[in-house]
């Protein structure tokens, strides 16, 4: 799933992290202004700039979609435009500035966080995380095409076969990934102690990811005076 967002030139993790941090929160403080749309837009120009055009559209048509939904029925339940467009341009703000840390390798998040000298325990867990929700999409789609061939009736007013058919196999497989998960760490002679370790691919801050985190710092300030002014 985070490969369909793969760049090949992704954002320094930390200047990923606190940037989607510091857009997301200026974002949704100032979300009752008009002036959160141009801020989107700004945003989504920004991410295209540092080519993360793959990430920012797909995000942003994904996010779009939610919002209008999710306005559609708050505008037909409270009669309020209001509600609509900023529950639509929260949902777009969220997804967009979600796009640095989406695009982001895992890899070199573990990598970052290693040279950080953080706690083990905390970058193993970050990683199982973040490659085990991909896998467990994969097995679903899966275990879903294999009752489509078998033929299994899964309706609303048969949660039985819903039950044998889809929940029985995906826990299955879900012990059995974790089975071997803990073979993998094993066998590779993975330790949570302060042993030393060596990173063979370091990830370095380079003069790109500054200019993206201070567009980014120039784009929240610009959102801040534009309302203020206004």
């Amino acid at each position: 799933m985070l490969d369909a967002f793969s760049v090949k030139k992704p954002i320094y993790p930390l200047v990923a992290f606190f940037s989607s941090l510091c857009m997301l929160v200026c974002g949704m403080l100032l979300s009752k202004s008009l002036w959160a749309f141009a801020f989107a837009g700004v945003l989504f120009v920004l991410c295209c700039c540092f080519g993360l055009f793959r990430g920012a559209w797909k995000m942003s048509a994904a996010m779009l979609a939610f919002g209008l939904v999710i306005g559609g029925l708050a505008f037909l339940t409270n009669r309020n435009f209001n509600a609509f467009w900023q529950t639509v341009v929260r949902a777009l703000l969220l997804g967009i500035c979600a796009v640095p840390m989406i695009t982001l390798p895992p890899a070199d998040l573990m990598r970052c966080m290693n040279q950080l000298h953080c706690p083990r325990i905390i970058t193993l867990g970050m990683l199982v995380t973040l490659r085990f929700i991909p896998i467990l999409v994969t097995e679903i789609k899966r275990i879903w095409e294999a009752m489509k061939v078998r033929g299994a009736n899964v309706k609303w007013y048969r949660p039985d076969c819903l039950y044998r058919a889809f929940f029985i196999p995906l826990v299955m497989r879900i012990i059995g990934i974790s089975d071997t998960l803990s073979l993998s760490l094993e066998t590779r002679a993975f330790a949570l102690d302060n042993s030393p370790a060596t990173v063979y691919g370091k990830v370095e801050l380079r003069a790109r990811d500054i200019v993206f985190s201070v567009a980014a710092v120039i784009s929240c300030a610009g959102l801040g005076v534009a309302v203020w002014m206004r």
